[in-house]
């Protein structure tokens, strides 16, 4: 049996699930070949920067997608330089530092040779063809569209998919996190756990090969096995792409989405603007309006991530149905938690 998988391992940080997907390898061989794809190790430290440096939280989510669709691509090539000529060709330019990142891992781990030059546009694969060879991706993916946009990949490839998701108790991932110097922030991972969406078969018939590892403790010698086997059932079934018409339906439902989204961001900006209205005839002063206006449009950033999850992840027919009732709903969710902040603010100012 031969063939491509990319495997992705999923769950809260300081859940585990990067030193699982460090020992998976050592468990895959000799039956598998296999390459480690960490998404904080490969997207550069200069990308994390970047979005730190910038003060919306709309422009920095839109930045680090950016990074993450970019990484991806890469890896739709090595995909296509191992079923095609077997030389890894990436798109994008010479300062492209996620391809930078990509290539020195490709390095470190013998997938294209060391000594391949700075610049070169097309670096060799090593690998023997004579073991299916495993595309191992790490990163949290707690939401179900982050996973769904790697199955597009896979599909578009026709090659196998699986997903080995880490559940980790919030108590317990914060306690690792401190434990090993707080590299993420306690409210990121809380405010994760509250948005996390586990891999849901019934729902999403792209989710079939997927394992939810309870992950207390170590969890590697006891699932291993059935890792294997979900491994080589995604092997010997590889996605399909998809026909003509489920295409059409997608766009369609794409369209929807988008409408969908800019219409809830129009009635937002409309409450918005509603309750500044009645904070300044209320007299708040000038440095509570500027700190109302703050919560207010980080509650906006939020409620339209959700909305944007949720939209490309919700049932298709409902979508094309129900995009007003979908807006309406946001509405009246952004509405109450609209009022309860201005209500503090005015209740402060007395």
């Amino acid at each position: 049996m031969k063939g491509v998988c990319v495997c992705v391992v999923a769950g809260l940080p300081a859940a585990g699930k990067s030193t699982f997907a460090r020992l998976l390898p050592q468990f895959l061989r000799p039956r598998f070949e296999s390459v480690l794809l960490c998404y904080d190790d490969v997207i550069p430290g200069e990308a994390l920067e970047a979005t730190a440096q910038v003060g919306d939280a709309t422009a920095q989510s839109s930045l680090w997608k950016l990074y993450r669709h970019k990484l991806l691509e890469n890896v739709e090539c090595l995909i296509q330089a191992i079923n095609g000529n077997g030389h890894l060709s990436l798109s994008g330019n010479e300062k492209d530092l996620v391809g930078e990142c990509f290539i020195q891992s490709l390095k470190q781990q013998q997938i294209i040779p060391g000594e391949t030059h700075h610049g070169k546009q097309q670096y060799p694969v090593c690998i023997t063809h004579s073991k299916p060879f495993i595309i191992i991706l790490d990163d949290n993916f707690y939401y179900q569209s982050m996973r769904y946009e790697v199955y597009q990949m896979v599909r578009r490839n026709s090659i196998g998919f699986l997903q080995l998701f880490l559940k980790c108790p919030v108590e317990l991932c914060l306690k690792r996190n401190h434990e090993r110097g707080c590299l993420v922030n306690d409210e990121t991972i809380i405010l994760m756990s509250t948005k996390i969406q586990l891999p849901d078969p019934e729902k999403n018939s792209w989710e079939k090969n997927s394992i939810i590892l309870n992950n207390s403790e170590n969890i590697v010698e006891d699932e291993i096995q059935k890792i294997f086997q979900l491994l080589e059932s995604s092997l010997e079934n590889p996605e399909k792409p998809l026909e003509e018409n489920t295409e059409q339906k997608e766009r369609d439902r794409a369209i929807c989405a988008v409408s969908a989204l800019h219409q809830a961001d129009q009635t937002f900006r409309r409450l918005v603007s509603q309750s500044m209205k009645t904070a300044k005839a209320k007299k708040l002063s000038k440095l509570n309006l500027k700190l109302l206006s703050g919560e207010l449009n980080k509650l906006k950033t939020v409620l339209l991530e959700d909305l944007r999850h949720l939209t490309f992840q919700g049932n298709p027919s409902k979508l094309s149905d129900d995009v007003d009732a979908i807006v309406v709903e946001a509405a009246h969710e952004f509405d109450h938690k609209k009022e309860e902040i201005l209500k503090n603010f005015l209740k402060s100012s007395n």
